[in-house]
């Protein structure tokens, strides 16, 4: 009996069970779902149902009461339910909270996106991750020459990931602020807008034979900036929140939870895993053994993929099966925000 072929009946007592078990984490019983006013059916008719439910694999019955609970079966079937409805927006006070926290102290991609697993792992209180899988080919903002002494001049580099960059630059003779400024003016008109890989450099050439004086300074703005280049092609990953899957009973065995702390903080098996999910997808939820790894037998595994500063980034959450997935899926629905870009 599959999902589509499950009556009405039938459907509201699995979304029932689903929510009790959803907020306690205790088998549920018919007796308790009969006092649910919405269902209005008898215990009796109840426990027949579940009966069935469980003969189609979206129950189980527990050894320790009579109860029974959600299985992988049914949380498939509530989740893909849920995706076909539209999402609760976030609060007005959970958007202040989420804008405040990060906009306003970010210097750079890494420092915003590893703010925003933090505010996604306070959010939901689960255990959340930021994957960015950088393109190597960040644009330079702007360009700021400061004169700091006879014969050397800083150079700021400013990003449009918010990175700060600069460098300190020894010149072999003395260059005045009208000249430094008409540099600038240069260098900022060639350089603007561009990756050190979209750079036209037969432009360029040629105001560097109109300007050989100034060869110390452009070589060494190049110099640096290859080297922003070269450090963006590094991926980058966030996990926050990794103790409070022990908040969860299904996490209560000693060993069990130490197994997957250990999973989590190897960056490294971390990486693996999130590199063998499909993240071309805009949504993906993997849900108990669907993430092909024993230890997440009864965690379900939520990644958002959003495209960031050309850089496509991974948000997701590590979560017992239980969680409401509602809240959740509205929180993503909602989570990447033009505004703070």
């Amino acid at each position: 009996m599959e999902g589509d072929q499950l009556d009405e009946r039938k459907l509201k007592i699995l979304k029932a069970i689903i929510s009790s078990y959803n907020e306690t984490g205790e088998p549920v019983g018919s007796r308790l779902v009969a006092k649910d006013d919405s269902i209005g059916l008898s215990s009796a008719t109840i426990r027949n149902e579940m009966q069935d439910l469980e003969e189609a694999g979206y129950l189980i019955k527990t050894h320790l009461s009579s109860g029974r609970v959600p299985s992988q079966k049914a949380y498939r079937l509530y989740v893909d339910m849920v995706l076909q409805k539209d999402f609760e927006k976030l609060s007005s006070s959970e958007k202040k909270f989420f804008l405040d926290d990060i906009k306003d102290k970010s210097k750079n991609l890494d420092s915003m996106i590893g703010k925003m697993s933090k505010v996604l792992s306070s959010l939901t209180d689960f255990t959340s991750l930021a994957y960015i899988r950088k393109s190597g080919d960040t644009k330079l903002k702007s360009l700021e020459l400061l004169k700091v002494d006879e014969n050397k001049i800083l150079a700021i580099f400013v990003y449009e990931d918010f990175a700060i960059d600069k460098t300190l630059i020894t010149l072999n003779e003395d260059i005045n602020e009208e000249e430094l400024n008409y540099f600038k003016e240069i260098l900022n008109k060639n350089l603007a807008g561009k990756s050190i890989n979209s750079v036209d450099f037969n432009t360029l050439k040629y105001e560097k034979d109109s300007l050989l004086k100034y060869r110390s300074i452009l070589d060494s703005v190049l110099e640096k900036f290859s080297q922003k280049d070269e450090k963006n092609n590094a991926n980058s990953i966030f996990l926050e929140g990794i103790n409070k899957i022990l908040n969860y009973p299904e996490y209560s065995n000693f060993d069990k939870a130490k197994e997957l702390i250990e999973l989590l903080e190897d960056k490294k098996g971390l990486l693996n895993l999130l590199e063998s999910e499909n993240l071309d997808k805009d949504l993906v939820i993997k849900i108990g053994n669907e993430n092909d790894i024993d230890i997440f037998d009864n965690i379900a595994l939520v990644l958002k993929n959003v495209n960031i500063l050309d850089n496509e980034v991974t948000f997701g959450l590590i979560a017992p099966m239980r969680i409401d997935y509602k809240k959740v899926l509205s929180i993503f629905d909602d989570f990447y925000m033009d505004d703070l870009f």
